[in-house]
Order: structure tokens, then C-alpha cells, then sequence
């Protein structure tokens, strides 16, 4: 085997490798644009749930605090009452 046919099997070699990894990269390209958008409607479905937890809490906070001023009110009443 002469330097000619060592050129020719490491031409042919390089060349076959970068067919496959040509093909595994449209492959990989593929699964990871599937894996993002599934991580993406993960993630818009967890800001949904925190921003529903936070308009509810709000909602509690509010609540909370009418009882408070409502109860301040009673304890006013009751002081001045006596």
C-alpha cells in the first residue's frame, strides 16, 4: 500500500464521517427542537399557574385586610362603648 492509497482510505474515511454527522446533527437538531417546545409550554404553564397563586393570594390579602380594619372597628367601638 503506497502514500496514494493512504490519501484515498483517509479522504474516504473523513468523507463518511462527515455524512454521519451530518445526519446526526439533522437528527439531534430535530429532538431538540421538540424537547424546547415542550420545555417552553412547561414553563408558560407554570407562569400561568404563579401569576393565577399570586392574583389569589392578592384576593386573600384583601380579604384579610377588611377583616382586620373590620375588627379594629368593633374593638374601637367597644373600648369607647364602656
Amino acid at each position: 500500500m503506497d502514500i496514494w492509497d493512504l490519501i484515498a482510505i483517509t479522504g474516504t474515511s473523513a468523507t463518511v464521517l462527515g455524512v454521519f454527522l451530518t445526519f446526526y446533527a439533522l437528527i439531534n437538531n430535530r429532538i431538540l427542537r421538540r424537547e424546547s417546545q415542550a420545555t417552553r409550554e412547561i414553563l408558560d404553564r407554570i407562569d400561568r399557574g404563579q401569576q393565577e397563586a399570586r392574583r389569589e393570594m392578592a384576593e386573600a390579602l384583601k380579604r384579610i385586610a377588611e377583616l382586620i380594619v373590620a375588627e379594629g372597628e368593633r374593638t374601637r367601638i367597644a373600648i369607647s362603648g364602656k
